[in-house]
């Protein structure tokens, strides 16, 4: 049985790209559509959070008072409740269809990690950091810049949101399909530059960037992309047990009737204990500046490339929220083979992979890894693989070159956006 809510109406402005919070159920997952549709492939899947709160962007690509009609169904356990939603595109908002709530709550548990000063962030010890959940702090002496990057993040009061994490069974991330060359690498699934050495070379990786908006929509489907930093999972190596340690931001789009909808969102996935991604509790809008790091780690989130434990720091400076998550490795061997900076098609379940989301341009910087000689290298300097994403015949018989990257400065890249499929 699916129970019906009662309609809500809003007003949004006309090109411009709105957020909606909604209020549904604990960690429902929830089905976007046009109203009787229930093609998967026109359907956007949003994730509610630990609170019951989902948020999703809208943009009216014209004016009108009348308006459209979408519904949203969330399913929570056995209980389906659909949420009949009434658009209208205009300037001023109505006492009957007002301005949505855009900003999300901040989740029940969400602690404030305090601003340090300049000699406490230095008499701390690595360990007291770690345990009181700031981000690993660079060595000031081999590393000044990143020192320096480290010192103004700290100095700043972050709140730390729950770790609480869904898990989405409709998207997964491949270790890295590839046909193996020369450095410049075409790829099925993966555009971007990856650092390659031998075993154990490397055990943290990092970078920022802008979430990227996405600007175009194919038809009536669902485009996705995943922009992340990880450690390993290229496929060429032929591993028995490939692991992949990564973490970043997802961004996907549908076009219904004359409206625009994307979804934005951060998650974490390590392979092969997790299948699919598991989104966190942040909830970043276009544009937002986005930290990530992920490392291996001791049980007490200290570095250590021995260590039990996937380490995950995602931090959305503009909106001053962080989370930390920690996940076993249960008997994974970390290789420490790579270190990757990525703009990846995600899978999509049975071994499909996603239409790529048309994310225009994006930039990545401040990327760098840490080898386990405890040096920090920048991306530009450790890259020694290129990686271009081409179809492949995977959607279609074509290969169309869909995402490239390209190295800007020593610590950045841009990535550039061709095609869907």
């Amino acid at each position: 049985m699916t129970k019906i809510a009662a309609e809500q109406g809003f007003t949004v402005v006309p090109n411009v790209p709105t957020p909606i919070v909604l209020k549904t159920s604990p960690d429902a997952a929830c089905d976007l559509h046009a109203e009787d549709v229930s093609d998967r492939a026109h359907t956007l899947r949003l994730y509610a959070n630990g609170d019951g709160y989902v948020k999703v962007h809208v943009k009216a690509k014209q004016e009108s008072d009348e308006g459209g009609r979408v519904q949203l169904d969330c399913t929570a356990g056995n209980e389906v409740t659909r949420y009949p939603l009434h658009l209208r595109a205009a300037s001023s908002p109505t006492a009957d269809m007002p301005a949505p709530q855009t900003v999300m709550p901040t989740p029940k548990g969400s602690q404030v990690l305090p601003a340090l000063r300049e000699e406490q962030a230095r008499q701390l010890s690595d360990n007291d950091l770690a345990r009181l959940g700031y981000p690993a702090r660079p060595d000031a002496a081999a590393s000044p810049d990143r020192f320096a990057k480290w010192l103004d993040m700290v100095s700043q009061p972050i709140t730390i949101l729950p770790s609480h994490q869904v898990s989405r069974s409709d998207i997964s991330h491949h270790p890295g399909g590839v046909q193996a060359g020369t450095s410049n690498i075409d790829s099925n699934n993966w555009s971007g530059f990856m650092a390659q050495g031998s075993e154990r070379t490397y055990m943290e990786v990092s970078a920022m960037w802008s979430v990227p908006e996405i600007v175009g929509a194919l038809s009536d489907n669902v485009t996705y992309s995943a922009f992340w930093v990880g450690l390993d999972g290229f496929s060429f190596r032929n591993l028995s047990v490939p692991d992949l340690v990564q973490a970043g931001t997802e961004q996907e789009y549908i076009d219904v009737l004359f409206f625009s909808f994307a979804s934005y969102s951060a998650w974490t996935e390590l392979l092969p204990n997790q299948g699919t991604e598991q989104d966190v509790s942040l909830s970043p809008n276009p544009g937002d500046t986005f930290l990530v790091n992920v490392w291996i780690g001791n049980s007490g989130a200290t570095q250590d490339q021995n260590g039990g434990y996937g380490w995950f720091f995602l931090w959305d400076q503009t909106q001053g929220q962080a989370v930390r998550v920690a996940t076993p490795l249960s008997g994974t061997h970390f290789n420490g083979y790579e270190a990757e900076w990525i703009m990846e098609r995600p899978g999509l379940g049975g071994g499909s992979l996603a239409e790529l989301s048309d994310y225009g341009l994006a930039y990545m910087y401040d990327a760098y890894a840490l080898t386990t000689k405890g040096n920090w290298v920048a991306s530009g300097t450790a890259a020694n693989w290129q990686l271009s994403l081409y179809n492949q015949g995977v959607n279609g018989s074509d290969n169309n070159l869909l995402s490239l990257a390209e190295p800007a400065l020593t610590d950045s890249m841009w990535f550039f956006w061709f095609d869907f499929n």
